[in-house]
């Protein structure tokens, strides 16, 4: 063809995902070998173009390992013949005609003629082994990169195996008639691939922190050649001598360096490690794949531009390559893949199946419609047929993945019976653990699960499993549990988290929008990948699970209050009999018994008589509350306290006075939790200073009560009595909120509070 050469624009690629990044390879390939057919049932292309030199005309640029450029046309030559007619007259009678012959005259008066041949000199037989070959290495390379998208040599490996797939796909172009573009890309597909090689082999063996600076030498001497080749392809031609024998030399190179990586980990004498046992298998693999191709086509074509056997045949090896590594993969669970294909591969392969079924449907049906219509209106005719077609890929590509779902897997989840299941788990106990632990099992076994993980808790402290379920339940503990409280995890809703080749569906437990855990799902057996069916179902059953959870703790902890309750009850009760029993009734009998006592005595018994009966009435219920108000009684408290223990007791009042009176509940319960901080603040804490804070907002009344003990006034909870349960327990029946803050060390701070709705102001 007689025109000028653009080269094509590359494009960056970046890594979205491992099904973009698969997909990318799959349809990348298909598109090169797609070209490539074009390329060779399309008429030759010299690769050449003409300019003027003078009246005649002259080779303007020839592509480097074109047609012409092997039949030894070079720029300045003049051209004589065109397919057997004068030069300049069939340029201007044909000026846009695809040539496939020129009669050429050198500087020196040698008369040359580069032509294309008119046929395929590669077969069909040749062709498909050759297309084949490369979509094995593009399946397993975007197999293993979807696996393990987050490992270097899974990435590497990714890229060796497109490359490679790519320089199949345009091979059979370059080896006949062909289109300049063909070359170009087999050169870079080829060129990448000797960078690749070496860096996959030492990535492989894991020295790859340490041969980093020489892979990235070896990568630089690449973009030196890169540059060397595009001079060749826009600036001198005639570079291109010296390009290619560097460049079978750069290749060589590269696979040599591969191979003696792996074999200096092969020839370790830890023979029962796996890396060992993968080097010796992905050496055997690439000595049989790649030497044939190099000693007998590649380094012969370089040398002598001749090879002893074609490329089309010695290329057959190189499929031995990606098997080898499949093998290797599966066999020792290289690179953490425990399974190869799994199901998300098999739908991206059956929706690529569908995508060009599609396609041909859509080109025959728009061929068919233009040829009835007679040319009118074709562009309107095509737009519909390709919206039909469109709309009509989505109902196909659900119906071929659920072929898939129902004769390959056979593994439909029963949504009703499994929420039917937990519904009988939350009615058919009353403990939270069993409930919980119930309905965490039934949903691993629906989904096919290695381990189903329940937290409770969202920071590390108060972290806690709640129940686990399966053989990889304490790995996925230990592997989720930081990743859950690290920051930058505040994902909503469901989200996934890699682990190694395999994917956990995370969901936050979360009632009134208050996240209060997590329920980790996955892996799944064999390796598989949750589909869209199972993550809805996940989805739905996450709030039931979450508000069984809460319910079930709630009533654990009632029936854990309501026991305390009892037990305080009847310790009450018995500490006020023996009360009763050592003081007042011991006077009561004495001035009922002692006849001999005389009138002064009585007098004194009965007085400390009535003193110990006011003071237990007090202990009861202060009657200064009912009478006066909360203020009196927190200094009636604070007093007594004083009186009784080496303390330093303080109250402050904020918008309030004495007269102040709040509702009875309202009043009772800031005394009794005062009541009850100050007591664990002296039992526990061993104060020496108390300052009680009662403040009037725009909101609510506010109380404090802070101490300077060590810390330990909130093991009040743990000495059987009513504690911080207990505190918040009454705050919560007045619709107040409590809160207790303390170090351990230094210092307690209680604080509770109650809105003014709440208590209503007398």
């Amino acid at each position: 063809m007689l025109r000028k050469f653009s080269a094509p624009r590359v494009a960056v690629w970046s890594h979205d995902g491992p099904r973009i990044a698969a997909s990318a390879i799959l349809l990348g390939f298909m598109a090169v070998a797609a070209l490539a057919e074009i390329a060779i049932r399309e008429p030759g292309d010299l690769g050449l173009s003409l300019g003027h030199c003078g009246e005649d005309l002259c080779v303007a640029w020839v592509m480097p390992a074109g047609q012409a450029w092997f039949d030894g046309a070079h720029p300045g030559m003049r051209v004589i013949t065109l397919d057997g007619e004068d030069a300049r007259a069939a340029v201007n009678l044909h000026p846009g005609r695809r040539w496939m012959e020129a009669g050429l005259l050198s500087p020196d008066g040698k008369t040359s003629v580069a032509r294309v041949l008119s046929g395929s000199i590669t077969g069909p037989w040749a062709r498909r082994s050759l297309w084949l070959t490369g979509f094995v290495f593009v399946l397993l390379g975007a197999a293993v990169l979807v696996r393990r998208p987050d490992v270097v040599e899974a990435r590497l490996f990714g890229l060796f195996a497109g490359l490679t797939g790519v320089a199949f796909a345009v091979s059979p172009a370059s080896g006949g008639p062909h289109d300049p573009w063909a070359l170009v890309v087999q050169f870079l597909s080829l060129l990448g691939l000797g960078a690749i090689l070496p860096a996959f082999a030492v990535a492989l063996v894991g020295n790859w922190r340490r041969s980093r600076r020489v892979v990235q030498g070896f990568w630089l001497a690449g973009g030196v050649l890169l540059i060397g080749y595009l001079a060749s392809v826009f600036i001198r031609p005639v570079f291109y001598g010296g390009v290619r024998l560097a460049f079978g030399l750069y290749l060589a190179t590269g696979i040599l360096a591969a191979l003696f990586v792996l074999a200096r980990k092969a020839l370790s004498r830890r023979s029962q490690e796996n890396s060992v046992r993968d080097a010796r298998l992905a050496l055997s693999g690439i000595a049989c794949g790649t030497l044939p191709f190099v000693c007998l086509t590649l380094i012969p074509q370089s040398i002598a531009h001749t090879s002893l056997l074609p490329a089309q045949v010695t290329a057959l090896f190189w499929s031995v390559i990606p098997m080898t590594f499949a093998y290797a993969i599966l066999r020792h669970q290289s690179l953490g893949i425990r399974r190869l294909v799994h199901r998300g591969m098999v739908y991206g392969i059956t929706t690529a199946a569908v995508l060009v079924a599609m396609f041909l449907l859509v080109v025959a049906a728009d061929s068919m419609a233009n040829g009835f219509a007679g040319g009118t209106r074709s562009a309107f005719i095509s737009a519909a047929i390709l919206t039909c077609g469109a709309l009509l890929f989505h109902f196909l590509r659900d119906g071929a993945r659920s072929l898939v779902d129902r004769f390959v897997y056979r593994d439909e989840v029963d949504s009703s019976a499994l929420l039917a299941g937990m519904r009988y788990d939350l009615l058919g106990s009353e403990r939270a653990e069993e409930v919980v632990s119930a309905m965490v099992k039934r949903l691993r076994d629906s989904l096919h699960l290695e381990s189903i993980v329940l937290l409770l808790g969202t920071t590390g402290e108060s972290m806690r499993v709640a129940a686990s379920v399966g053989p990889r339940a304490d790995q996925s503990i230990a592997f989720v549990r930081s990743r859950l409280v690290e920051p930058g995890s505040e994902a909503q809703g469901l989200f996934d988290v890699r682990w190694d080749a395999d994917m956990l569906l995370v969901a936050r437990l979360e009632t009134g929008g208050e996240t209060f855990g997590f329920l980790v799902v996955g892996p799944k057996e064999k390796g598989e990948v949750f589909v869209s069916e199972e993550r809805q179902l996940v989805e739905t059953v996450t709030p039931i699970l979450a508000l069984a959870v809460r319910e079930t703790t709630l009533l654990a902890e009632l029936r854990d209050v309501s026991g305390r309750l009892t037990n305080a009850q009847e310790a009450e009760r018995a500490r006020i009999a023996r009360d009763l029993h050592d003081g007042p009734l011991q006077k009561a009998m004495f001035l009922a018994g002692v006849s001999e006592a005389t009138m002064r005595d009585r007098d004194a018994v009965a007085r400390e008589l009535a003193v110990e009966l006011r003071e237990l009435c007090a202990r009861l219920r202060p009657a200064i509350l009912d009478d006066l108000g909360l203020v009196p009684a927190l200094e009636w408290l604070l007093e007594k306290t004083a009186q009784g223990f080496a303390v330093t007791p303080s109250l402050t009042l904020r918008g309030l006075t004495e007269e102040d009176r709040l509702a009875p509940n309202a009043e009772l319960a800031f005394f009794r939790v005062t009541q009850e901080a100050v007591s664990n603040a002296l039992k526990h804490g061993h104060a020496t200073s108390i300052h009680v804070s009662l403040a009037r907002t725009t909101h609510d009344v506010q109380l404090s009560v802070i101490d300077d003990g060590g810390g330990l006034a909130m093991a009040g909870e743990l000495t059987g009595g009513l504690g911080v349960r207990g505190m918040r327990e009454r705050l919560r029946q007045v619709g107040g909120n409590f809160a207790v803050a303390s170090n351990g060390k230094i210092g307690t701070v209680v604080t509770a509070s109650i809105p003014h709705f709440a208590h209503r102001e007398q």
